[in-house]
């Protein structure tokens, strides 16, 4: 049986999942520069039906930059995401910081420039808290809050089957793991607990799809585990290296270099992050060492 939930992303960050159906909703916008591949997958897929919908898990450009052209070509597609989300969208900073990191992204991508695009399409329609279950064709998506990536970070149960889980419990490719806490550490891990708990058959792990063939429970343990020892670890980058410069460097080399391509996340972006992981570990977790 072919799935229903298929991978239309323009390029490799494998971030925007077509969910077909009598309805049909794109899970993330994807990236700017590469919004138009996008749209020709997501027409192979469609023929001449529309796409009604757009599901968000956070506020991030990698996530959301390619809104106004998924707008452009169906105006009539309703976005869901946060109340946070939203109201972080609305602000010029963070769409002034959004078209730097896409321009940064399509120059790794080898792109001379980036693409135009109306900023003030970059917006959430309908906002969803905890517990709201969107019907959507014959698609029920319920709504869990997560935060830990970002504040607003949602995740999505669709259809009682696949957990769509926030950026919030992290990355992985194998045995290697990216911790994505840029908010809080302990909520990470209490969002895993959360998602846990859900009656869910399969698990999507931002920027690397859905995973076939995998025990969940191992999957939950797998996670915490991570957390913990990627914790840990940054409190020891903390503790050998006295200036940001230096530990951001060693962030960068463990977590990003050799792993992530700078057409899926330029190394600007990384360091964005790395820089808030250090703040949360130093002043989350560090008096627990003392």
């Amino acid at each position: 049986m072919t799935d229903y939930i298929v991978n239309v992303c323009g390029d490799s960050t494998k971030v925007s999942w077509l969910i077909k159906g009598e309805k049909n909703v794109l899970y993330e916008a994807g990236m700017a520069y590469s919004a138009d591949k996008m749209i020709k997958n997501i027409k192979r897929e469609l023929g001449d039906a529309p796409l009604d919908a757009v599901i968000l898990s956070h506020s991030h450009y990698d996530h959301v930059a390619g809104l106004p052209f998924i707008k452009k070509e169906w105006p009539n597609a309703v976005v869901y995401g946060s109340a946070y989300a939203a109201k972080i969208l609305e602000k010029p900073s963070v769409r002034a910081t959004m078209r730097k990191l896409s321009t940064d992204a399509a120059q790794g991508a080898g792109l001379k420039e980036l693409p135009e695009y109306d900023e003030e399409l970059i917006k959430i329609d309908v906002t969803v808290k905890e517990g709201d279950v969107l019907q959507i064709g014959d698609h029920m998506i319920q709504v869990i809050e997560t935060p830990g990536h970002t504040k607003g970070s949602v995740s999505y149960l669709i259809n009682e089957d696949v957990i769509m889980a926030s950026e919030t419990i992290g990355v992985f490719k194998g045995e290697w793991y990216m911790p994505c806490y840029l908010v809080g550490y302990q909520i990470c891990v209490d969002a895993v607990q959360k998602l846990r708990k859900l009656p869910a058959k399969r698990l999507f792990i931002s920027h690397m799809g859905i995973q076939e063939n995998l025990d969940l429970d191992t999957a939950w343990d797998f996670l915490v585990k991570k957390l913990e020892e990627t914790k840990e670890e940054i409190i020891e980058i903390i503790k050998t290296y006295d200036t940001e410069e230096e530990r951001l460097q060693v962030m960068k080399e463990k977590y990003h270099d050799n792993v992530v391509d700078e057409s899926e996340q330029p190394s600007f972006a990384f360091l964005l992050n790395a820089a808030a992981t250090l703040k949360v570990i130093e002043h989350e977790c560090m008096e627990e060492t003392e």
